[in-house]
Order: structure tokens, then sequence, then C-alpha cells
């Protein structure tokens, strides 16, 4: 198979942040508004949960996270709230885009945590385990600030500002008391550091966090000091912190000054990741680069969310272009599927209202069967819209911003052509969808509590196939759910299977051209790898085994696409 013509993988990439550094610094009192939200206050022990009605299905489910949040990091960080903090969800991205405490921060904006006042704001992600993530990972924030504060919002704004704790160790301990130890994508990134001699001090880290990403190599940190002394000694750091400063916290509870503690973990890291370099394979040994800054042109290392033509012949994909020229933002782009080199630009997104944002993190575009359309989506008047686009004349043909849906991603089209399936919600958790092109009428095909994404459809068109967290540990009433599983869709009679025998997290599955097989990215081996499973078989294969990870820019990103 020639890889460099038929199968693209996105290389790992920089993560954006959940929450920015002048997140509490900056208040958009004009902030520009689409919706008129009817907020209702859902009381909790510890949490006043703001919601309108478009979130009443899941919002219950919601405060149940958020009260086991709090009793599993009260515990963790030996502290309890003696107020109830805000809460205040968004059914979308698009609707947490128009609140005027903070602004809209960006599409890689998870979720935001003021200092002042210890409200909480965030979206729901469209599945409940990726948002019981952001939720713990905001509530963090609320615990360290609460600890600033002593327990009253408004106060130790001094005693924060004079410590000024840098963004490892916040954000760094948000994301390890969120996700737990062995965090695959962390790990990721601290292997590919320690081969290529990246790894970071913590002085780097402290100085520099736009070179060394604050919350991966801080997350490492975290967990290296809890997996040593216990995680109890993070809660003891954190309140002894507000009295004594950072470096004489950790000298205190660690017996190791900051240097020394960086010492430390930079061998431990070492020691523990070097040795695996041996039985993996970097990427050029069994592939050809295809998007990357020499072949394709630009200043960006950013090449993400690929989706080759049928005959592969093009590939669309998200970029920045050249600086001089001033496209400086990721955009969409039309590249020669043989040679990797750009095109054209095909959206120029951000500074154009039609094209607000390309849902650049979890969504790809899609070439219609004959090659001649490019359908995908991006928010418009503060909601998604799916476009379709005539490739002879390279502009947008057709807009579909009429479907009852606040979010939208993830187009795939029928092999006849006529239908496009998509994920897409207006209440919170993703379901899949059909639209007829011919009527603009869409149907609904997943209707429950379990995110269905990242639908395919196969080529005979009998099946779609799809991510989704309905794995055989998951359950609804205890709000448990398993990493995301690959499942298929049977389009006759909405029957849906689970593929049997997976581990870790599966996404981004893509048929192959005889619809015999499917590839997706699993990290079932401890690094995200492409997987193929065999339906005559029913076998996993794993097909390639890299150094880094086969990845974009989060976990759930997509990164593979397939030409028939």
């Amino acid at each position: 198979m020639n890889a460099r013509r038929w199968f693209a993988a996105a290389a790992i990439a920089a993560a954006l942040p959940l929450r920015p550094v002048a997140a509490q610094q900056y208040f958009g009192q004009n902030q520009v508004q689409f919706d008129k939200f009817r907020w209702k206050v859902l009381e909790t022990e510890h949490f006043l949960v703001h919601y309108y009605p478009e979130e009443q299905e899941i919002i219950i489910d919601a405060a149940r996270m958020a009260e086991r949040s709090y009793g599993r990091l009260s515990r963790m960080l030996n502290h309890q709230f003696r107020e109830k903090k805000p809460l205040i969800l968004f059914r979308s991205r698009t609707d947490f885009g128009q609140n005027n405490v903070t602004g809209d921060l960006g599409e890689g904006t998870g979720g935001v945590t003021e200092a002042l006042r210890h409200r909480v704001l965030l979206p729901f992600t469209g599945d409940f385990k990726s948002f019981e993530h952001v939720l713990a990972h905001e509530l963090v924030h609320a615990f360290q600030y609460d600890i600033f504060a002593r327990g009253r919002a408004g106060g130790g704004l001094q005693t924060l500002q004079q410590v000024q704790p840098p963004l490892w160790f916040m954000e760094g301990m948000a994301e390890y008391l969120s996700l737990g130890p062995n965090h695959i994508l962390t790990q990721s990134w601290v292997r590919d550091a320690s081969l290529n001699g990246n790894l970071p001090t913590i002085e780097q880290m402290t100085f520099r966090p736009d070179l060394f990403f604050p919350y991966r190599y801080g997350e490492a940190l975290w967990e290296y000091v809890g997996k040593r002394w216990g995680d109890d000694v993070i809660g003891e750091i954190m309140n002894s912190v507000p009295n004594v400063g950072i470096e004489r916290s950790f000298k205190r509870e660690l017996g190791l000054s900051l240097e020394e503690l960086s010492d430390e973990w930079r061998e431990a890291m070492q020691v523990k990741h070097l040795p695996q370099v041996a039985t993996l394979d970097r990427a050029r040994k069994f592939a050809e680069p295809l998007l990357n800054s020499r072949k394709s042109g630009g200043f960006s290392q950013l090449f993400i969310a690929p989706a080759f033509s049928n005959d592969g012949k093009f590939i669309a994909f998200i970029s920045q272009g050249s600086f001089l020229r001033g496209e400086v933002f990721p955009d969409l782009w039309l590249g020669d599927g043989e040679t990797g080199k750009r095109i054209k630009r095909l959206i120029k997104s951000v500074l154009n209202p039609d094209f607000e944002e390309l849902r650049l993190l979890y969504s790809q575009s899609a070439f219609s069967p004959d090659g001649r359309q490019l359908a995908f989506t991006a928010q418009r008047d503060g909601k998604d819209v799916l476009y379709l686009m005539d490739m002879k004349s390279r502009r947008v043909s057709r807009i579909f911003d009429k479907m009852p849906l606040d979010v939208v991603m993830s187009p795939a089209w029928s092999p006849d052509g006529r239908q496009i399936v998509v994920q897409g919600y207006d209440q919170g958790i993703n379901d899949l969808y059909v639209l007829d092109l011919a009527t603009s009428k869409l149907r609904q095909l997943t209707n429950d509590k379990f995110a269905e994404m990242q639908p395919q459809w196969s080529p005979d068109g009998k099946t779609i196939v799809f991510t989704t967290d309905r794995a055989p540990n998951s359950n609804l009433e205890l709000l448990k759910f398993d990493a995301w599983q690959i499942a298929t869709l049977d389009v006759a009679t909405n029957a849906i299977e689970v593929l049997p025998r997976q581990a870790g997290l599966n996404l981004n599955p893509m048929w192959a051209p005889d619809g015999k097989s499917v590839a997706f990215i699993s990290d079932r081996t401890g690094i995200q790898n492409v997987f193929l499973y065999d339906f005559d078989a029913k076998e996993h294969y794993q097909l390639t085994n890299v150094i880094g990870a086969i990845s974009a820019i989060t976990e759930y990103s997509p990164a593979i696409t397939w030409a028939r």
C-alpha cells in the first residue's frame, strides 16, 4: 500500500489550553449575544447550578457529577467549601462563547474559573466522560482559589498576586487531579520530549509556558510527585502555598528544592521512557510525509483534520499559511494528495463572520463520492452550520443553517452522494443525524444519553461506523462511562453493535475501500496507534507502533483519513 497516496495521519501536535492565562482579567460586557438564556438555578449541597431549559434533561446528571468530583477533590486536597460555588453551565460551545463574564475566549477554551467570585463556567462537550474531565479540572481551580481566599470568595487576591503560582503548578495540578495517573496523551508528550532532549526544567516551565505547555508537562510533574510521595502530599503543598510560597512549600513537604525536584523528575522520565524507544518506530520508517512546512509551505507545523478525496488526488486540511501574507489563523486549505503542495485556501476563518470557527479540534471535512463537493462545518451567528463547497469554482454552493441543532460536526457522505450523516446536539449530548440533500430534511438516528460521534458511511451504504461511550461497562444510572468504543449502526434497522474486545480509547473510524474492515485510532497499548478491525475474521490488527502518537490537538481529535 502506498502510504503517501492512500492513508494520511496527523502527527502529534501541541494542544490548546482549556483555560487561558488572562481568563480572569477580561470581562466582555459588550459581548455579542445571539440567544436569550432563561436562567434557572438548581441548588445542591455545595453548588448553585445555573442552567436554562434546553439543558433540562441532563442538568441533574451534571449536578451529580459536580458533587461526585467535589467529594473526591475535597478528600485529596483536605479542604471543604464554606460557601456554595456558582456553577454556570452552557449547552454548547456556541452558547458558552456568548457569556458576558469572560467574553468569547475561543474554541480551545473548555472552561473558566474566576479567581474573584469563584464562578465556574463551562459548556457541555457532547459526551459525559469528556465533560466530567473539564468539570473536575475547573473544580480543582475552584479549590485552589478557595484555599487562597480562606473560604470566602473575593478574599486572598493580594496573596494570590504575591505568590503568582505558575501555570504548571495550577494547570498541571488541575489536569492530574481530574484525569488521574497514566494519562496516555501526556505520556506521549513526555516521551517525545525525553527522546529529543526537550524535556523542560521547572524553571523553564515557570518562565516560558509558551514554549513548554504547562498542562502536559505540569501534569507529568504532579503525577511524579503523587506516585513518589502519595497524592495526599499534593493537598499539603496546596494548603501551605498561600502561607509560605511555592519554593518553601515544596521544600517543607518534599524535602527538596524546586531545582532538586526538577533534576530528579527529569531523570525519572528519561529512565521511564527512553528504554521504550528501541521497540518503537519513527513515522518515517513506514510512511512518507505529505503535509509539512517543507512540502506544503507556510511558517507553521500545524497540519490537522486531514480528509482525502476518494481518488486520493486531493486532500483538505486545516493549517496556517504564510506569515508575511497574514495567514496566521488556522484555515481550511486544499492540497495535492500526492505531493502535499498547497493549492488554495478554501476558507478564511476567524475574521470572516460567515466562518467564525472551523471546529478544528473535533471535526473533519468530507469530499463527496464524485469529488465535486466538500462538506464542512463552521460556526456562524452563534451556531454550527453545514456548508457544501463546489470544488470546481471553490465557492460555497449550499448552506444548511436551518437545522434544529446547536452543534453540527463530522459530516460524512452516503456512497450515492444524496445524504450526509453528521454528529450533533441541541441538549448537550451528541447523536447521529442524516440530512437528505434533496429535501433538506433531517432525520435523527440515535436518541439517548450515550454519545455517538465521528460517523462514516460504509461503501455499500448499509452501515454507519462511529465512536461512542456506550461501552460494555458504561452505566447510565451510575453515570459511569468507559473510554470511547467503535460501533456500527445498521441504516435499515438502526440496530447498534459495539465491536468486540476493545480496550482503551478508540476513535476516528475510517472504512477500508472494500468495506470489509475499519481503521481507527486506539491507545490500548499505551500509545495512540492505528488499528484495523476485520469484520470477516472478527479480529483486531495493529498497523502502527509509533514512538510519539497518532494524534492531533487533543486525544479526542480526528487524525486519520483513508481514500477509497
